[in-house]
């Protein structure tokens, strides 16, 4: 994924933390970020591990 994507998805995130934290709906936001965290380090080992440096 290119910069302004990882932008973009951590300002919605961001946005949508102070929007729903107050409803009562915080809970969300954190499980979408963990989920993105989740799938960047999924990507990143599976790159390391194809690289010659592994």
């Amino acid at each position: 994924m290119k910069l302004y994507h990882h932008i973009v998805i951590i300002i919605v995130i961001i946005t949508l933390i102070f929007f729903l934290y107050g409803v009562g709906y915080g809970a969300i936001p954190f499980l979408l970020a963990s989920l993105y965290l989740g799938f960047l380090s999924i990507k990143e080992f599976q790159r390391l591990k194809n690289s010659k440096r592994w």
